[in-house]
């Protein structure tokens, strides 16, 4: 030992005040019940026969898998099914004549809900136990509040079933250690600053085809393998996106192409999995976009721009006998107000809940701006909202404060409930998707008219990572009313009639998109047996 090494006292790290000291005790207190938290076991029947780090299992991850991977779902240890042994796990842990991994990189595209977070978690725990001593396991996503923390939590349930490996981790809130290889596993957030000084000998990259930043490619640039791990892997595993330009679509023309001898590729438009069934995906081709379907459940690149409804879907919710209502109207109205000045019309529609709990079109009225002359929004829009409201019972008045917070302001003091609805991205997604389900259960009722008809089907859903919005075919073309129904449909939806509310149906692109456990139900029978849409082996999901 070197004479000149300097030693700190254990009392140096210790806070000076009493209040930093309490603070610093409150700290340790959270960390070792956060400790006992994270570690206490779930009970299940079987135990391994082996330990984790036995040799057996050095070059048989099937075998390892079957005796130490445990499904939260069944409480048991992983059977494979055949499709997973022979087309992902025996192939991509295949050696070389070095007796090395032959594959650093793998993109395992599957459709949604065939097990592509699980397997990828089992594939983690792999690594924790049977790779390299003092390994750095790297989970991430297109989120770290998303994919990310599901194979996390599935890697963690897993430990906590098994009381092998329980013994041999320390839990955290975003960390797993293994004690006697010191191997990390760890969720980071998709930030190229994160990935910098990392040392990984396994990347799992989840669902990342809404990696389109120059940013997400720096990330992926930081997260590459190291020449100082022997034997490192990245693994991706994903559906199908709607971006050419994406990082996902250079890597799926990279596995066609062929051109890496390092790079394992699997991409399948069918669903391998037994307990994905046709009266499922019937269900989900019933409820979901054409586009949304192809790229989910069948696994296909598509445009992230499609028609919003199709005319056929529109004229289906068209009732002859409907009119614009008139004065002596009962119901509570919903209005939604979309302003445009120089060059877009701006819109105000109104809709109301019937008995039947439908949402229903009751008035709408557009003003166009000319070349020469602006729309005077106190003169028309303001004045027709006052006559409504002088007229009929109004629910809300919702608008964007962006673009008509003078007048929200004014109208307000006067008496009118105005609600802001500002347009942004997440609003615009929510609205969006809220009106194509309306339309696409035959919940909105409409009365003929060429003008609304002609304004939605000039819409376009444009997708992104949060969902779709509307958005013009043109830059010409007018959608005022489109977006304004769908601001007044949102209100409808969330109105108290006092009779039972309205349950819509799932868009399918959930936050954690991939293998969210929330229960899938059809439109009749909420609550019945028959609502059930996922049969009982739902063991790996």
């Amino acid at each position: 030992m070197a004479k000149n090494t300097k030693f700190r006292k254990k009392s140096s790290y210790e806070a000076n005040s009493p209040e930093a000291k309490e603070r610093q005790l409150a700290g340790r207190k959270r960390y070792y019940e956060e400790m006992r938290t994270e570690k206490k076991a779930i009970e299940v029947k079987k135990e391994p026969p082996k330990s984790p780090f036995d040799i057996i299992y050095k070059n048989d991850i099937v075998k390892f898998l079957e005796d130490h991977y445990f499904l939260i779902e069944t409480l048991k240890p992983v059977i494979l099914e055949s499709w997973q042994k022979q087309r992902i796990f025996k192939p991509l842990f295949e050696l070389d004549n070095e007796g090395l991994r032959k594959y650093s990189l793998a993109l395992v595209g599957l459709p949604k809900k065939n097990s592509k977070s699980t397997m990828a978690s089992m594939i983690a725990s792999y690594f924790m136990f049977q790779d390299c001593d003092f390994g750095e396991i790297i989970l991430t996503a297109n989120s770290k509040e998303q994919s990310s923390w599901i194979i996390f939590d599935k890697l963690k349930k897993s430990l906590q079933m098994n009381k092998r490996q329980l013994k041999e981790v320390n839990i955290f809130e975003d960390v797993i250690e293994v004690k006697k290889t010191g191997t990390i596993a760890r969720v980071i957030a998709p930030n190229y600053k994160t990935g910098s000084g990392t040392n990984p000998n396994l990347v799992i990259w989840d669902e990342i085809w809404a990696y389109q930043l120059d940013q997400n490619r720096k990330f992926w640039d930081e997260l590459t393998t190291v020449p100082t791990r022997k034997n490192p892997l990245s693994l991706v595993v994903s559906y199908a996106g709607f971006d050419e330009e994406s990082l996902l679509h250079d890597l799926y023309k990279k596995g066609l192409a062929k051109t890496d001898s390092e790079m394992f590729f699997i991409w399948s438009h069918k669903n391998l999995a037994s307990w994905v069934t046709k009266k499922y995906l019937d269900k989900q081709r019933e409820r979901l976009r054409p586009n949304t379907y192809l790229r989910l459940h069948e696994n296909r690149w598509t445009s992230s721009e499609s028609a919003f409804v199709s005319p056929e879907m529109w004229d289906a919710c068209v009732d002859d006998s409907l009119r614009p209502i008139l004065p002596g109207f009962k119901g509570r109205l919903s209005l939604g107000v979309d302003i445009g000045y120089a060059h877009d019309s701006s819109s105000v529609v109104g809709v109301y809940r019937d008995k039947n709990d439908r949402v229903v079109l009751g008035c709408h009225k557009c003003w166009i701006p000319t070349k020469t002359h602006r729309i005077d929004i106190e003169e028309t829009v303001e004045a027709y909202l006052k006559e409504l409201y002088k007229k009929f019972s109004i629910e809300s008045i919702n608008y964007d404060p962006f673009q008509f917070h003078r007048s929200g302001v004014s109208l307000a003091k006067e008496g009118l409930p105005m609600k802001e609805y500002a347009q942004s991205q997440s609003n615009l997604v929510e609205a969006g998707e809220n009106l194509y389900s309306l339309v696409k259960g035959r919940n909105l009722l409409i009365y003929k008219d060429r003008e609304v008809r002609d304004h939605v089907l000039k819409s376009i859903a444009q997708e992104s990572s949060r969902g779709f919005r509307l958005v013009k075919s043109k830059q010409s073309e007018r959608i005022d009313l489109a977006i304004a129904l769908a601001m007044a449909c949102v209100r409808a939806v969330d109105l108290d009639t006092g009779r039972p509310r309205i349950r819509w149906l799932d868009n399918g692109l959930e936050d954690d998109d991939e293998e969210d456990s929330r229960d899938w139900q059809a439109v009749e029978g909420f609550g019945s047996n028959e609502s059930n849409l996922l049969p009982e082996r739902y063991n790996q999901i």
